[in-house]
């Protein structure tokens, strides 16, 4: 997740079906319990190697052509990828729907040994725009509803902002108890689209955003009883500048309270700034990174891990930063 919306082979391959029923069993309640109590070392080490796919955002790779992006993608190092369906020479778009365009992209980055891990359907929940919160409802209902056709179950989102400016910057409302019940209204329903159609609806907090704290996160998968909504792990979205110094305790307490629910994980950092917390590329700010990986590979699970926030130029930095870290396990 980005504050703007422009700036938005470590691994074994995974087959697709391998991976869709990792993410069935965390995502309907079957995985053991969320922190599997182990030392750091090899074994864990080994879980993370395992578990731990590496994946990008497509939209990293926009400009290229579908075919050029998905040599690109696994020329650098990825197994799987995060996509909005847009390239160059091709998109699609789930509202004017092109079956054919939609089965190029998935069996073109299938044959490059690519795996759909994600589909994007980010949008402001909230919108005070009706007209652009009606559209971000309408693409999410259609992917959700049509994922079978679009390589992957796992559909993910914000959760909403009501700064009319900017879907990544607060707004007094968004701490509101009123936000709160608007902004769980709404998952609940794309919640029983994604139950009716087997699908996962995964959300990524953000301090700017009204689902911006742990506790909060808790009390949404309290109250929203779905097998369906699940969470993205992106740790660093939930720091504060004023909670830098305290970080140890805090990611200890987001995997303890909200394990359970996580289907797909982010690798970027955080760092402070003078209006509060930036968010650049992993390896850039001060996230602690063995904790982070520890506790992701303390799940034992199949988890795509997702590096982000990030430029072509910057790739091949970032992810050989996160494979550093994860042999520092």
């Amino acid at each position: 997740m980005s504050d703007s919306t422009e700036e938005r082979n470590a691994s074994i391959p995974l087959c697709r079906r391998a991976w869709l029923e990792g993410v069935a069993a965390a995502g309907l309640g079957l995985a053991a319990s969320s922190i599997v109590r182990a030392a750091a070392g090899p074994d864990l080490q080994a879980r993370a190697k395992k578990n731990l796919k590496l994946a990008i955002m497509s939209t990293v790779y926009a400009d290229l052509s579908l075919a050029e992006a998905a040599r690109q993608i696994k020329c650098d190092g990825f197994s799987g990828v995060v996509t909005d369906f847009t390239f160059a020479d091709i998109h699609f778009n789930p509202l004017e729907p092109d079956w054919a365009a939609a089965t190029k992209i998935v069996t073109t980055l299938e044959r490059a040994g690519v795996q759909i891990v994600g589909l994007f359907g980010y949008y402001n929940v909230v919108d005070p725009d009706p007209g652009k919160r009606k559209l971000g409802e309408a693409r999410m209902e259609a992917l959700l509803s049509n994922w079978k056709r679009l390589g992957c179950p796992l559909v993910s989102t914000e959760t909403g902002t009501f700064n009319s400016q900017s879907e990544w910057r607060d707004a007094p409302e968004n701490q509101t108890e009123p936000a709160y019940r608007r902004c769980r209204s709404v998952f609940e329903k794309h919640a029983w689209t994604a139950e009716k159609h087997g699908a996962l609806l995964s959300i990524e907090a953000y301090h700017r955003n009204i689902i911006g704290t742990i506790d909060r996160a808790e009390r949404l998968f309290h109250e929203v009883q779905s097998p369906a909504l699940r969470l993205v792990m992106d740790p660093c979205n939930y720091f504060r500048k004023q909670d830098l110094p305290r970080m140890k305790p805090m990611l200890e307490a987001m995997f303890r309270r909200l394990g359970d629910q996580i289907v797909i994980a982010h690798a970027k950092d955080v760092k402070a700034a003078p209006d509060g917390a930036d968010l650049p590329a992993a390896g850039l700010g001060v996230l602690d990174y063995p904790l982070f990986l520890r506790l992701l590979a303390q799940l034992d699970r199949p988890l795509p891990l997702v590096v982000e926030h990030l430029r072509r130029p910057d790739v091949a930095r970032a992810r050989s930063f996160v494979v550093n870290q994860i042999e520092r396990i």
